[in-house]
């Protein structure tokens, strides 16, 4: 028997990969270990993926209750600012200790989707750390420098190799950070920039608890289940 077209099984593939809530599997660097995946999470130490700069972005995430409730995000490119987060609302503390474990809902994120070159999975690494921060920001760098180099091959996307360092904090030890090792370069796929979340509508947004609930919370579903619901064009 013979296929021609194989496009029918990898979008049953995509079928059964899909969970509620979750197009595109989180990449995260946690305690020295890249980890990937939803609920399962898989170490991915020395994996290599390509980077896409082009499409980093940023804003803010808001977590309710042990999920993901709203965003306010925009593409770098696009030279997107977020706004003032005492435009966000959500500023009462007492409500943040029965809902959210005393944590602001808002976070403010930094994102950069990377893909595999040989399955084509694509994933999305967030952060707010100091350390996050600079593993990306020497990625940009390097892949400025690149695009200005105009290289007649025409790869300017980083391919980059998962790995990690450290340095010695006088308070708190022995501090783990990522790395993004650039390994080579690549040529941007044929493909458009997919859309990020809109900003929900605030009839869908969840109520700010009243002070009459007494006692902290005793569940926060997944601790804050960092799961982002993008659109398909993510997958």
């Amino acid at each position: 028997m013979t296929i021609a077209d194989v496009a029918a099984f990898r979008d049953m593939a995509a079928v059964l990969r899909h969970r509620a809530g979750l197009n595109v599997n989180r990449l995260a660097f946690v305690k020295g270990e890249w980890q990937a995946g939803g609920r399962d999470k898989l170490v991915v130490n020395g994996s290599q993926f390509v980077a896409r700069p082009d499409w980093m972005f940023h804003g803010w995430t808001m977590f309710w209750d042990g999920k993901i409730r709203d965003y306010r995000l925009g593409y770098v490119a696009d030279r997107y600012v977020p706004p003032r987060r005492d435009e966000l609302g959500y500023q009462d503390k007492d409500a943040w200790e029965i809902w959210n474990k005393k944590r602001d809902p808002w976070v403010l994120q930094w994102s950069l989707p990377l893909f595999n070159q040989v399955s084509g999975e694509e994933v999305i690494y967030s952060t707010d750390t100091l350390g996050g921060r600079d593993a990306l920001a020497a990625l940009l760098q390097a892949f400025a420098d690149r695009v200005e180099s105009n290289p007649e091959d025409e790869k300017i996307l980083p391919i980059i190799e998962l790995g990690s360092s450290s340095y010695s904090h006088p308070e708190r030890g022995k501090i783990l950070v990522p790395i993004f090792d650039i390994i080579g370069w690549a040529v941007p796929p044929n493909k458009p920039r997919p859309p990020l979340p809109a900003p929900q509508p605030p009839e869908a947004l969840p109520k700010v608890a009243p002070a009459a609930i007494e006692g902290p919370r005793t569940s926060l579903g997944n601790d804050m289940d960092d799961s982002i619901p993008f659109a398909p064009e993510w997958r």
